[in-house]
């Protein structure tokens, strides 16, 4: 029995003994795994770094400066640099036929800054019928607002059937020098432009046309050559339909015109010699002691040996009149009240 209680005893012994080694081999198994566990975790939050893609993603920010290369485009504005051709006609070309301070006036002239205008009265010119007796108006201006045209009335029907003396609409215009128009109220065909405005668009080739552009050429068109869209087309300033042409494109005289009347007859034409330098001449007729009148042809010789580039015929008759400074230079047989006129005054500034 006591045998029994010692082997007992050992064996209780040797128990305590194994529970005592025991704890001494946990601790130092799970620490040592444990602390070298923690370090290899902690490469993980190394893989933060690669937030530097955000650094990527601001050298996009570069791309919106490419923005301010389409800046320059407003530089176009310059285009509308060809509006002030119409203000000056000639620049420094013809700096003697104007004047500086007030304007200089005489019976049979008158110079300003901008305006030029001097008549001649020509007696019996040379080759051609006698009596004669012709006046040819030089004209020079800076501005194309000088050269204008107007009606009796507001309109070209009304204009027709209520013409006016020329002294009246040249008060009433303002007008420096003056001379009867084209007619074109009396009909309802033609291009017809007044002061930049179209009032009038119905083609006919019958009649030759005349434009006067807003740079200060002025051209004539064959009757089987225009149309009111090719006219309007120019942007002109003025339009008229009458005729016919009087001068061929290299300026010289013609023998064949677009008009059934070609007799001696008073006469009034337009003649163009360059941007901003015309005339304007009448010609006296029907009265055989003072002066005979121009048929087509000679006309036309009378218009190329004053050296003109383009020259129209306007209406004629009685109507053929020119005014200068609120009195009439010609002196028709009959004083005949006109529908419409043309005119040149001081520049005018438009709405």
């Amino acid at each position: 029995m006591v045998i029994s209680l010692s082997l007992l005893m050992l064996g209780a012994c040797g128990e305590t003994l194994q529970a005592a080694a025991e704890p001494t081999a946990g601790p130092t198994a799970e620490p040592t795994a444990e602390p070298t566990a923690a370090p290899t975790d902690t490469p993980a939050p190394t893989e933060a770094p690669m937030v530097d893609i955000e650094v990527v993603a601001a050298t996009d920010t570069p791309v919106p400066t490419a923005v301010p290369t389409d800046t320059p485009a407003p530089t176009d504005t310059p285009a509308p640099t060809p509006e002030p051709t119409p203000s000056c006609l000639h620049g420094t070309a013809h700096p003697d036929v104007f004047t500086t301070g007030e304007p200089v006036k005489t019976d049979m002239s008158y110079v300003s800054d901008q305006v030029s205008i001097r008549i001649e009265r020509i007696e019996n010119p040379e080759g051609f019928p006698k009596p004669m007796v012709v006046f040819v108006a030089d004209i020079y201006i800076e501005d194309i607002t000088s050269f204008r045209s107007a009606w009796s009335k507001d309109t070209l029907r009304e204009s027709s059937l209520t013409p006016a003396d020329v002294l009246d609409l040249m008060a009433r215009e303002d007008a420096l020098l003056m001379i009867n128009g084209d007619y074109i109220s009396k009909w309802d065909f033609g291009c017809v432009v007044k002061n930049g405005q179209a009032a009038r668009q119905v083609d006919n080739a019958r009649y030759d046309a005349c434009v006067l552009l807003k740079d200060g050429t002025m051209l004539t068109i064959d009757g089987n050559e225009w149309s009111s869209e090719q006219i309007l087309s120019m942007d002109p300033w003025q339009a008229w339909c009458f005729g016919p042409a009087l001068l061929d494109e290299n300026g010289q005289a013609k023998e064949k015109f677009n008009s059934s009347l070609m007799g001696a007859n008073p006469r009034t034409a337009l003649g163009y010699y360059a941007s901003g330098h015309y005339c304007f001449v009448v010609v006296e007729g029907r009265r055989d002691k003072y002066s005979k009148g121009m048929d087509l042809k000679q006309l036309s010789r009378f218009m190329a040996s004053l050296g003109c580039a383009a020259a129209y015929n306007l209406d004629g008759g009685d109507s053929s009149v020119m005014a200068f400074d609120g009195q009439r230079v010609s002196k028709p047989r009959n004083v005949r009240s006109v529908p419409d006129v043309i005119y040149i005054t001081e520049p005018r500034k438009e709405n």
